[in-house]
């Protein structure tokens, strides 16, 4: 009787950590169905049925109740200043007095912050390339660690891939052609294989020629011995 009961109270205590587990779910980049967004960008909803407004509330964490209203722009639109990470809850009612409201459509949404991109730009003289040293602050780490790096060089506002430069540093190949070329560290999340929320830097790295040979002629050179007769 007793391990009956214990069994019992097992089952229930699982049923219940089990269900709390998914109603106070968090939003992640990898949730199923989510919708990813760089920060900064509105959520655009497409128009309501004829005759009917949507109706839009918000949970941090996944619920079957959400309380929080939110205020849409235009009707359909989330500002990007009031777009967070959660559960955005949508329904549509009728303006007719009297109308019922529909069932709930569950939307997760993760919004990327901003990568701090940045790199030390290094001069250097043609046979003797140096590394052009990336820094990237990562505020997702703990969620995102995975990130996508490209340098390019920037000319007239176009940009160039430097093929097979997709790391943090980049050194360029020897020999170098001279000048002063604008660089671009590009740095963006990667999930499920595919980049997103791009961040870059630019910086101008100049590349100085080879200093001309020295061409000193006899005689010019002082402190030399002299001959002498004795």
């Amino acid at each position: 009787m007793n391990n009956s009961i214990t069994k019992a109270i097992l089952a229930i205590t699982f049923l219940v950590i089990c269900t709390f587990s998914t109603v106070s779910a968090q939003v992640l980049p990898t949730t199923t169905g989510v919708n990813l967004f760089c920060k900064g960008s509105d959520l655009t909803l497409p128009a309501p049925p004829a005759g009917a407004d949507w109706i839009v509330k918000y949970s941090a964490t996944q619920t079957t109740t959400p309380s929080t209203g939110v205020i849409l722009a235009s009707g359909n639109k989330i500002a990007a200043a009031d777009l967070n990470t959660g559960y955005y809850y949508l329904s549509s009612k009728s303006s007719t007095p009297g109308s019922c409201e529909s069932e709930l459509q569950e939307i997760p949404v993760y919004v990327l912050q901003p990568l701090v991109v940045n790199f030390t730009p290094a001069d250097f003289c043609l046979e003797s390339p140096l590394a052009q040293v990336g820094a990237v602050t990562n505020p997702d780490a703990t969620n995102i660690p995975d990130l996508a790096y490209q340098w390019y060089t920037v000319t007239g506002g176009v940009e160039t891939a430097i093929s097979g430069a997709t790391l943090k540093d980049y050194t360029p190949s020897a020999p170098a052609t001279v000048g002063t070329k604008t660089h671009r560290l590009k740095v963006g999340y990667v999930i499920n294989g595919n980049k997103y929320c791009p961040q870059w830097a630019d910086h101008d790295v100049t590349v100085s020629p080879k200093p001309v040979k020295p061409t000193i002629t006899p005689g010019t050179i002082t402190g030399t011995a002299t001959a002498v007769t004795f």
